[in-house]
């Protein structure tokens, strides 16, 4: 591994430091601070198109405003969140990775749907959808199954159309591909989806063993899951 490259991968750690350390723990402004500043670390690299490690670079900056992007729209700025998400896109589309592209075209979907945008938002999802769907990797599975768990809990939020029913469909479909993958963060996301789905519905008794599987789940998180 180059210097550059050692670099870059240094930064990358730091950022899944600040993921776990902080942004997991609802220490949103300190994850903040340190994902901007993985930023100003990835800018003073000074690295250009056509070198070796241009690629990798785009990628881990699509992921640090990614982390930034979600942190701003949690925060309720979604216009700050909006800005970040086009930058991230750009970046992603620079490394040439079709995972890190759909990612963040998930991302930029979900800010656009929250910040009122919804028909742009709906798009930017469809084609991240489409993307996940081209492969059976680890990371296929896990991005389409978080397609489902956002579509879960934008119709929770009244952001999308859709009630109970189309919550519990989409819950049990990210179920299907986060559960044999154990991908935690998004299985206990997809049990609280669904049981609150459930208790809207009156279903109470299937609601609570959603609730015990979703804490069961939450239990098992650990760095590397999200």
């Amino acid at each position: 591994m180059t210097e550059t490259r050692t670099q870059i991968k240094q930064i990358e750690d730091q950022i899944e430091d600040a993921l776990w350390s902080f942004e997991t723990g609802g220490e949103n402004s300190k994850a903040l601070i340190a994902y901007q500043d993985a930023e100003t670390s990835l800018e003073r690299l000074g690295i250009l198109i056509g070198d070796p490690a241009y690629n990798e670079y785009q990628r881990v900056l699509a992921y640090c405003l990614m982390r930034q992007g979600n942190i701003l729209r949690q925060s309720g700025q979604p216009e700050r969140a909006l800005a970040l998400s086009e930058r991230e896109i750009a970046a992603a589309r620079a490394c040439g990775e079709v995972i890190t592209l759909a990612r963040s075209l998930m991302s930029n979907g979900i800010n656009q749907i929250v910040a009122g945008r919804v028909n742009q938002g709906i798009g930017l999802l469809d084609e991240a959808r489409s993307l996940f769907e081209m492969g059976d990797s680890y990371d296929h599975k896990q991005g389409l199954g978080w397609y489902w768990v956002v579509q879960a809990d934008l119709i929770n939020a009244g952001l999308l159309a859709g009630g109970p029913p189309e919550v519990i469909d989409a819950a049990d479909q990210a179920l299907s591909l986060l559960l044999p993958i154990e991908n935690w963060p998004g299985i206990a996301r997809s049990y609280a989806a669904r049981a609150l789905a459930r208790e809207r519905s009156g279903n109470l008794t299937a609601a609570e063993a959603d609730r015990a599987a979703q804490h069961k789940a939450e239990g098992k998180i650990g760095p590397g899951g999200v």
